[in-house]
């Protein structure tokens, strides 16, 4: 059985990522940047349902962003991203959500936000988070869980954590490096889920997301932003 079709601009994003990144860094011009392409989609339906799902994949960097913030003490950080991550959960369609779901998860991520002020289990209770919203299935429509489509949702993380970066260049804002650092290892980690099959489906298309992912570790070198090198 052949693979799903790549949309051609699925390929064009990756490699805009990759080029957005570098030209920020090395002109240190915003205006210089080039534009990202837009995923190409068959039908509104596909549309809603990868952009739902980017949101839903955003909880996730979210709560990787909490993790980040708590574990160079940034207790109350790590807090306001818990909260931040709550907001989508509450908004995520049934059709990626069930309500018995988002109120596991609600409760989740409330445990988690109760542990920071004990200061006692924080990292594992954030960490149960993140894998209840990797194991929660999807329904009715779902993800459509193509090679293509998991580019599509690796690349919006990678071009959110760059976004990030640009403004903690301007602002020196800390929560906002940590939102960035929470996308990057959120694409991080679903590319390590997926490298085997995008590189037997595209290997074009997992090179330029790694070349991505190479770019934001030296952006993000650690949840420290006194770490981070601001060109």
């Amino acid at each position: 059985m052949s693979p799903p079709p790549l949309p051609w601009l699925i390929a064009a994003f990756v490699i805009g990522a990759v080029l957005a990144i570098s030209f920020r860094l090395k002109l240190a011009n915003d205006q210089q940047a080039a534009p990202t392409p837009q995923i190409a989609v068959s039908s509104p339906v596909e549309r809603a349902t990868l952009e739902a799902t980017f949101a839903r994949i955003d909880v996730e960097a979210r709560l990787r962003a909490a993790l980040a913030a708590y574990s160079v003490g940034e207790d109350l950080i790590s807090d306001n991203l818990l909260t931040d991550a709550e907001m989508p959960i509450a908004s995520l369609p049934a059709s990626l959500l069930t309500d018995d779901d988002r109120a596991r998860l609600n409760e989740l991520v409330y445990q988690a936000r109760m542990a920071i002020l004990t200061k006692s289990g924080v990292e594992a209770k954030i960490e149960t988070a993140i894998k209840d919203l990797r194991q929660t299935p999807y329904h009715e429509y779902g993800f459509p869980a193509t090679q293509s489509s998991m580019a599509g949702a690796i690349t919006d993380q990678i071009e959110k954590a760059k976004d990030r970066f640009v403004e903690t260049r301007r602002s020196g804002d800390h929560k906002t490096y940590l939102i960035g650092f929470g996308h990057y290892k959120t694409a991080e980690a679903l590319f390590q889920m997926h490298k085997n099959d995008m590189q037997l489906y595209k290997m074009t298309v997992s090179e330029q997301i790694e070349k991505s992912l190479l770019l934001l570790a030296d952006l993000y070198p650690s949840p420290r932003l006194a770490d981070a090198e601001m060109p």
